[in-house]
């Protein structure tokens, strides 16, 4: 309201000068005193109408300026939003490209040995090249906040014995002793995004456990899927930071192929399916990664 009266005060002031000259020329010429009050009162209600009309145009005019600057700002922050994500795509894919070239040229060099018993190597570096690939779609999936979360009941042994199958190799060639009895528990979740999980979660566990063991069970009571290692552990300093994009820490300088994205992802998932991801490690001693699940029913 002050607003509004501050923009017509010249309007007002117009009106206050004509009743003045009203006054004058009825006082000089000596008109009756009740004409003048009725002329007076006319452009008096013909003026708080005049007001009152543009009075709800006024505001009308504010709510819409409002509405505009919001939406000007909203355009803004997706401008914003668009941006940083391109950056970030781009930035990812740089390291990608980076790092999917090692396991092709080292594959190259396997071939052009002609050796027959080199066939278990070059199938390690398929898997890597694979791995790489996966990772660089699921990390396109997962930074689109309208991928859908599909749940359904499953068998956690079926997730967990596909992921085994594909790393068997892998397990054999860096001579890690894997300890796994079937859980026969069903969980409520997106298969295909708990399998992501624990697939990164595990191939960071055979980096950097090599000719150690790796422990995969269920905690019944916490409904907790548990994937230990005996491997080099995390410094105490890194562990708080294990789940930051592009964070490899110590470990990964001793890894060249750490890229610093498969936690990343990890914890994306975790808070988008709700299933609470924690990790306890002593450097040298072991790794304990937790899986929380919403636990549908026991198989008996």
């Amino acid at each position: 309201m002050k607003r509004y009266i501050y923009s017509k005060k010249n309007e007002l002031l117009i009106i206050a000068l004509i009743l003045l000259l009203f006054l004058i020329v009825f006082y000089l010429f000596d008109f009756m005193f009740r004409a003048y009050l009725l002329s007076v009162s006319i452009i008096i209600i013909i003026y708080v109408i005049y007001f009152i009309t543009h009075f709800f145009t006024f505001i009308d005019e504010e709510n819409k300026t409002k509405q505009i600057e919001i939406l000007e700002k909203q355009i803004q922050q997706l401008k914003n939003k668009q941006s940083s994500y391109q950056e970030e795509i781009e930035s990812y894919f740089l390291l990608w490209v980076h790092q999917i070239k090692t396991p092709i040229t080292a594959s190259k060099l396997l071939l052009e040995r002609k050796d027959e018993n080199n066939k278990e190597e070059i199938l390690q570096e398929i898997i890597q090249i694979d791995n790489y690939t996966n990772l660089a779609l699921n990390y396109l999936k997962i930074m689109n906040e309208s991928t859908d979360m599909s749940f359904k009941e499953i068998e956690l042994d079926t997730i967990i014995q596909n992921i085994i199958k594909r790393y068997a190799m892998i397990f054999i060639h860096n001579k890690t002793k894997l300890h796994y009895e079937k859980i026969d528990s069903i969980v409520l979740t997106d298969p295909k995004w708990s399998t992501v999980m624990i697939e990164q979660i595990l191939n960071n566990s055979l980096k950097y456990a090599k000719g150690n063991d790796i422990y995969i069970y269920f905690d019944q009571r916490t409904n907790e899927l548990v994937i230990h290692d005996t491997g080099i552990g995390i410094s105490e300093s890194d562990l708080p930071k294990i789940f930051d994009k592009g964070y490899s820490g110590f470990n990964g300088m001793l890894d060249e192929k750490s890229s610093g994205v498969g936690l990343y992802i990890v914890r994306k998932i975790s808070r988008r399916l709700n299933q609470k991801v924690s990790v306890d490690s002593k450097l040298n001693e072991y790794t304990i990664f937790k899986i929380k699940f919403k636990q549908s029913t026991t198989l008996q």
